[in-house]
């Protein structure tokens, strides 16, 4: 199959192409404007590939160097995505899903001993990992594009975000319930009044007795956030002592100080991801695109020419990549091209 990632190749090994994106005059500028619409479906293949040859810096402008063909073909690699890898993947979870059902009732009763994993949103076996390592602790993770449910030790449940993972022991100990979160995730705790249940983040440890609520704690991001639907919730700063106590329908967030602040939230917006709507409320397109990125696992290069200003709000159910971005763009005034998992962002 003639892919998408060798006809960007073909562009970047053309000297013509190269020396008109770099430097464009009249009768470059009409000769790849007819090319462009004598080949509509390559489009979004010019788009991707002129972003490409502006990012790096050359020696020569009419031939790529060696090394700066390397590092444009391993970024294409990266931001790519063959049907062929999409194909092994389906194949993968049907015969996950064939595995599952295939357990016998021994096998059931020791998952069941370990914490269960749920179905993704759409029905399909949610590609998550459980591996030990030390005392018998699991890792349980979700894939960008992923949200999944963890059944922990002591029945309590946890909706796992896209790209986040949480570590938990086989049996938790007699005393407490110690979970570790990376991402985000939304708890609903079993009440145990003599083993408080402990969601540590980095700086971040979260103690409750039994509540419900949700922790945004992913590793690129500079700030902590604890949001509370009922109960009490204790959130504090492990190096320094400082905490705060949470109630519903407050938010404690930590940023690089070592201070938690504490505010009202809106719940339904902190919570609406483990229900499959994806919301923005007066974010900056960097938080649009950051969500958008996370939420359907795609990787999202904006132009330099571009120029995004102001804020976004919408609310969407359930729905496709195209759609979405159809909203956010016909609303922002921005035009964009989707190309496997890559969105270039244009004017």
């Amino acid at each position: 199959m003639y892919s998408n990632t060798e006809r960007i190749k073909d562009l970047l090994q053309d000297p013509a192409f190269v020396n008109w994106v770099r430097q464009p005059n009249d009768q470059l500028n009409e000769y790849w404007q007819k090319w462009a619409e004598a080949n509509p479906d390559r489009k979004s293949d010019l788009l991707l590939a002129k972003q490409f040859v502006n990012s790096l810096q050359y020696k020569n402008e009419f031939h790529l160097e060696e090394a700066d063909k390397n590092k444009m073909f391993e970024r294409i690699k990266a931001f790519k995505q063959d049907k062929e890898e999409a194909e092994r993947r389906t194949i993968k979870k049907v015969k996950f899903r064939k595995i599952l059902f295939g357990f016998s009732a021994a096998a059931s009763v020791i998952m069941a001993f370990i914490g269960s994993i749920y179905w993704s949103d759409n029905d399909q076996p949610a590609p998550f990992t459980i591996t030990r390592s030390g005392n018998k602790v699991e890792v349980a993770t979700t894939y960008k594009g992923q949200r999944t449910k963890v059944i922990l030790p002591d029945g309590s449940i946890v909706h796992l975000n896209a790209g986040s993972s949480i570590n938990y022991p086989v049996a938790f100990s007699k005393t407490n319930r110690i979970v570790e979160l990376v991402g985000e995730g939304f708890f609903e705790v079993v009440k145990n009044k003599k083993k408080p249940f402990i969601v540590e983040t980095g700086k971040v440890k979260t103690q409750v007795l039994g509540t419900s609520f949700n922790v945004r704690a992913y590793a690129n991001e500079k700030i902590v956030q604890v949001a509370v639907v009922t109960g009490k919730v204790k959130m504090e700063e492990k190096i320094s002592g400082n905490a705060q106590y949470l109630t519903p329908n407050e938010m404690g967030t930590l940023d690089n100080s070592s201070v938690i602040h504490k505010d009202k939230v809106d719940l339904k917006k902190a919570t609406s991801w483990k229900n499959g709507v994806l919301m923005f409320d007066g974010d900056n397109f960097t938080d649009v695109f950051a969500k958008l990125e996370i939420w359907y696992g795609v990787n999202i290069i904006v132009l330099p020419n571009v120029e995004l200003k102001g804020h976004y709000s919408g609310e969407f159910q359930q729905e496709s990549l195209e759609n979405v971005m159809q909203g956010i763009s016909f609303t922002s005034g921005f035009k964009y091209e989707i190309a496997g998992k890559t969105i270039l962002i244009h004017n």
